[in-house]
């Protein structure tokens, strides 16, 4: 484990330096003892396990709680290694400089250190990754700036973050996988640490009957699946959440029978083919072995169950089982840059076969209406607001980028801040600010609020920059969160000159989140833009197997 300097910028106090005495927290299982981070007046406890370890007979099992209990203290002063994920070698970078091990499922704590009673609330982060990498220990998700900036406020949050299994480790299907109920390991895994924060919070002065859920991403639409799970069932694990970039139905929830030639390929792989049991025979290879046998373009993700996820989100949605709190949520203007349905288009044809390969279960017909309803203009492309300018990539890639765009991001949070504002405030918003380092080509492209949300300073591989309007609008965006996650408005932000965030249920609009050198600021906007292709997209529920 490496020791940690919260990401290069925190000094850690010792009693051997004659600082302050180390924070001591007694959960369920025992007393931890937790590091100062005299930098922010802060304390952390990092690196605590929350469940059993999934390694030799655990591994591919759903995650069992904590079984041990010790007298005495055991430190808490490192984040844990973190759960393996797409290999290294494929050029994914997400995992790139951080241990790895599949003894992975810790939580983190980091608090104020002026918090005593069991009264503070707690943001809880799920990261992304696609369901394939990711960690708690990644630098650009250190809750110390929400924290500090929380405390400025005077309304005090304790940030909180885990790891979960991810990649195969996590997300493994097939029939044999299904018929043993062993789907979805990585939601199961989150499950268990909400609950964890449940009976543990208010030992680090959390009120457990307080507490928000965020993510971004693969971490927002877990969040989202924790909305919708057992259809909608309501544990008392949260009384909010917060989606960036991901809905319920975001996801592409792969078949069985896309999934179980994947995993034969991997007994195979693995050697395990002639196995009377190979679950049994998955479990008992090597570490490496396994991480080979999966390495290679698979389907990693969450498929529905018929338990967690108990049938399509949309009918879900549609039907209102899910979890009525209030809710932020928001995309990024130019999301289409990552998830475009090809690049190199130049013609119609492979514009509807771009489609046809993305979405198998889309009919003829419904390829030809999306088409139509998103004409071959390029000022109405993908990246917007760049005029007639074509992308160099092909002839129809600015097209290809807005129905993508759409389809994964932008109408599945239409869909659900309408439905979803039927029930409970919502908070909608969409994020048009450039970063630095970003290109034109990329534009505001996925993942580019995460650095502004956490308002991160550190020159990570998405950095926040030195701007002083992108430092405005990080203290902005920040403290709404912050504001969100005490008392569930995120109107409550101390920030002089704010605007107004409605609340959906008022009509449907968003929040803009921008600031430029010309003076234009953040504002909100009617939610009405690309109505008609976004609509017809949200109707198509089963073919884009959502």
């Amino acid at each position: 484990m490496a020791l940690i300097t919260l990401l290069c910028a925190v000094t850690i106090a010792t009693s051997a330096l004659g600082w302050t005495t180390p924070p001591l927290a007694t959960v369920l299982n025992g007393t931890y003892q937790g590091v100062n981070l005299d930098s922010f007046n802060q304390q952390a406890w990092l690196g605590m396990p929350f469940a059993q370890q999934p390694v030799g007979d655990l591994r591919l099992r759903a995650p069992l709680s904590l079984n041990t209990s010790w007298t005495g203290t055991r430190d808490a002063f490192n984040y844990s290694a973190i759960c393996p994920g797409f290999p290294i070698a494929s050029g994914a970078d997400d995992d790139k400089g951080y241990e790895l091990s599949e003894a992975c499922l810790s939580i983190n704590v980091i608090r104020g250190n002026t918090v005593t009673a069991t009264s503070s609330q707690t943001l809880v982060w799920l990261y992304g990754g696609g369901f394939l990498m990711g960690g708690s220990a990644d630098h650009r998700y250190n809750g110390s700036w929400i924290v500090q900036r929380s405390m400025e406020m005077g309304t005090p949050i304790i940030f909180v973050s885990f790891n979960y299994r991810v990649h195969a480790f996590g997300f493994l299907g097939g029939q044999e996988v299904r018929d043993a109920g062993l789907e979805n390991l990585g939601l199961l895994d989150q499950r268990l640490a909400l609950h964890w924060i449940q009976e543990n919070i208010a030992a680090f002065g959390g009120d457990p009957s307080k507490v928000t859920i965020m993510g971004e991403s693969a971490g927002a639409m877990s969040v989202a699946n924790h909305l919708t799970a057992y259809g909608g069932r309501d544990d008392g694990l949260f009384r909010g959440a917060i989606m960036e970039s991901g809905s319920p139905t975001t996801e592409n929830y792969p078949t069985i029978d896309q999934l179980e030639p994947v995993y034969q390929s991997v007994v195979t792989k693995a050697g395990c083919a002639n196995s009377t049991d190979t679950l049994s025979c998955l479990r008992g290879v090597p570490y490496d072995t396994f991480r080979t046998a999966t390495n290679g373009t698979y389907i990693w993700e969450p498929t529905i169950d018929g338990n967690f996820i108990p049938y399509s989100p949309t009918a879900l949605l549609n039907e209102g089982n899910f979890v009525k709190v209030p809710l932020l949520i928001g995309a990024n203007t130019d999301e289409g840059t990552s998830f475009a349905i090809g690049k190199g288009i130049n013609t119609t044809e492979q514009l509807a076969a771009g489609l046809a390969a993305g979405y198998p279960m889309l009919s003829n017909a419904s390829i030809a209406q999306i088409i139509s309803l998103y004409p071959n203009v390029p000022a109405q492309g993908c990246p917007y607001n760049t005029g007639d300018g074509l992308l160099s990539t092909g002839y129809l890639d600015k097209v290809a980028a807005s129905i993508g765009g759409d389809i994964v991001m932008v109408g599945p949070r239409r869909l659900f801040a309408q439905q979803a504002s039927y029930y409970a405030p919502v908070y909608s918003y969409r994020f048009n600010q450039v970063p630095i380092y970003y290109t034109m080509e990329t534009g505001v492209t996925h993942f580019s609020e995460v650095a502004y949300v956490f308002s991160n300073p550190q020159m990570t591989q998405n950095p926040l920059g030195n701007r002083p309007r992108d430092l405005t609008l990080a203290n902005l965006m920040t403290s709404m969160w912050v504001s969100f996650a005490h008392n569930l408005d995120p109107n409550n932000n101390f920030v002089s000159g704010s605007p107004v965030w409605p609340s959906y249920a008022d009509g449907p609009k968003n929040m803009v989140f921008q600031l430029t050198g010309l003076g234009a600021s953040s504002y909100v906007e009617d939610d009405t833009f690309r109505s008609d292709g976004i609509a017809f997209i949200n109707t198509l529920g089963s073919e884009l197997q959502h």
